[in-house]
């Protein structure tokens, strides 16, 4: 069984005009995708931002959840805070011995990157021994490079929907539940 790893990118991430920026940090996406996260055997969640002012937020985030919610406490932590995606890589590559695959994920069909089918993607999670790295967008999706330094792109949840403007924490939980909800 390969072991998964979750990714939440805050940068490179497009804008409504089409630019790159970072996006700001949520305390529900914090929490709530590690609740998911936890929920579905996922090794490590890491929050991913390039600015120390908001990494410092998570930090703050996650003392509280430490020191007042205590039944939380299992589910955050398995959170790392990390710069960029390379440290998130290099962390599951010294943890699991190999480099893991990199998939990618998006709202947007069509895309011009090699994708991955859900059938395709539950068999290797049940399967395979390399290890997993999932990455989640913010804002309005991963940017151009973001998407093509991946491995595969599963497909977005609603393909087919003229409206496929999910949540962040609501797609984690449907892809995570669509890759390995059948374990238990």
């Amino acid at each position: 069984m390969a072991n998964l790893y979750v990714a939440l990118m805050h940068y490179p991430m497009k804008s409504l005009k089409g630019g790159v920026v970072a996006t700001a940090i949520t305390s529900l996406d914090v929490v709530d995708i590690a609740r998911s996260c936890r929920t579905y055997d996922v090794v490590r969640y890491f929050i991913v931002h390039p600015l120390e002012s908001q990494r410092a937020i998570v930090e703050r985030i996650l003392e509280f959840w430490f020191a007042e919610r205590p039944s939380r406490r299992e589910a955050v932590k398995i959170i790392s805070v990390a710069d960029d995606l390379e440290q998130c890589f290099t962390e599951v590559a010294k943890r699991e011995g190999e480099v893991p695959l990199l998939w990618g994920t998006s709202a947007r069909s069509g895309l011009p990157y090699p994708q991955i089918g859900w059938e395709e993607a539950r068999r290797h999670l049940r399967e395979e021994r390399k290890p997993v790295l999932l990455l989640f967008g913010t804002g309005n999706g991963m940017a151009e490079e973001l998407l093509w330094a991946c491995d595969a792109l599963l497909p977005p949840v609603r393909e087919k929907s003229a409206y496929n403007h999910l949540s962040v924490r609501a797609a984690v939980a449907v892809i995570l539940d669509r890759l390995k909800g059948d374990e238990g």
